[in-house]
């Protein structure tokens, strides 16, 4: 039998028995100083300084964590019982793709822990981004204390349970995380907000990435009757009373769709448009028709994108071109447009002017990627 460090968990049945109990276990963060890697070493090794498989993070079939080494120097000691839930992300989309996936076993250890612990990605302002994210956790159930562990620790009693959600493969999550977040996730925040938004990207630096001429879709979704919504504008806790009073969401691929799929319900009509090649919208629209049973549609109608005369290809940075006619009557079909018929793709002047724009805030200028 293949070894499981090789591979992500399985997540299309239960995983209610994948919860390791350890004693004296090693938590072992990212080294202090070191770079923000794609890929750490860090996470939990036992008693006899084995690696405990469980506590690997992965991304699709990829690991975004593997095994550390046994720290050289002396090591902190934490006493009690605490549950382990893997790197602690800055990157708002990345916490909520990575760093409560492990969250499902919660409810399972409710009276047997005293609290959660997380490593971060890396050692970068650990406890700034512990505390922008402590009020996120309790809406989303953690009503332990929580601590992000900056040096190796050996921990009395540590649960370390497996990923349960987690990006490409793993997007639908397993039926224990689904639940979880059912019960828990913005429970106690009530829906507050218009009945029709578009989660835009206009607001953001330019370097950040959208789609070529956002604001005349803006304009077009605003005379439908939608509302644009700027999430990074508002707190937590106002971005998920808004998730839960839309009934009508559009957006291009982004991370605010994640917590859309937390809290968002059945009744809800979805439009995720593509701003990047790679099927992002696609995932976006399983991970919300399989958490909340919403009508979710991905539309891609990207002609090209524009990256960084320095970039090999697209990424979160660059800048899609869409065909808005394409878009107008895809989203129409989907019931979230009455007039997307009449909306047109930007001619090569118009595509020039918003290149034009953006160009004084990028590294070294963007050009046309076609691949």
């Amino acid at each position: 039998m293949p070894d499981d460090t090789t591979r992500p968990p399985d997540l299309s049945a239960s995983i209610a028995h994948r919860i390791r109990r350890l004693d004296r276990a090693l938590v072992v963060p990212p080294p202090e100083g070191g770079p923000n890697r794609s890929v750490q070493r860090s996470g939990v090794l036992d008693e006899a300084g084995l690696p405990v498989e469980e506590a690997v993070t992965w991304r699709g079939d990829s690991p975004v964590t593997v095994p550390p080494a046994l720290p050289d120097g002396p090591v902190d000691a934490l006493a009690g019982r605490w549950l382990f839930l893997g790197p602690l992300f800055g990157h708002f989309g990345h916490f909520l793709a990575e760093s409560i996936s492990r969250l499902w076993a919660l409810d399972a250890l409710r009276g047997e822990i005293d609290g959660v612990l997380y490593v971060p990605k890396f050692q970068h302002r650990v406890q700034h981004v512990a505390e922008t994210y402590r009020p996120f956790l309790k809406a989303l159930g953690v009503d332990v204390p929580m601590r992000s562990l900056e040096r190796p620790t050996r921990v009395e009693r540590l649960h370390v349970p497996v990923q349960g959600f987690g990006m490409f493969g793993m997007i639908e999550g397993a039926p224990e995380f689904r639940a979880y977040m059912r019960r828990h996730a913005g429970r106690d925040i009530a829906p507050k907000g218009a009945r029709k938004i578009y989660i835009s990207r206009s607001a953001l630096p330019p370097g950040r990435g959208s789609i070529l001429g956002e604001a005349r879709l803006e304009a077009w979704l605003e005379a439908e009757g939608y509302e644009v919504f700027h999430p990074q504008k508002h707190d937590h806790a106002t971005q998920i009373a808004a998730y839960k009073a839309a009934t009508h969401v559009i957006a291009v691929d982004c991370s605010p769709l994640h917590l859309l799929a937390l809290v968002g319900n059945a009744d809800q009509r979805v439009g995720i448009i593509a701003r990047r090649p790679g099927g992002l919208g696609a995932l976006f629209a399983r991970q919300i028709r399989a958490f909340t049973g919403a009508q979710a549609v991905a539309v891609d109608a990207l002609r090209r994108n524009w990256i960084e005369q320095t970039a090999k290809r697209p990424d979160r940075m660059s800048w899609g071109e869409v065909d808005f006619a394409q878009i107008g009557a895809a989203l129409g079909e989907a019931g979230l447009v009455e007039n997307g018929r009449g909306w047109t793709a930007l001619d090569a002047a118009q595509v020039e002017a918003e290149i034009a724009r953006l160009t004084p805030s990028t590294r070294s200028g963007l050009r046309p990627y076609e691949g």
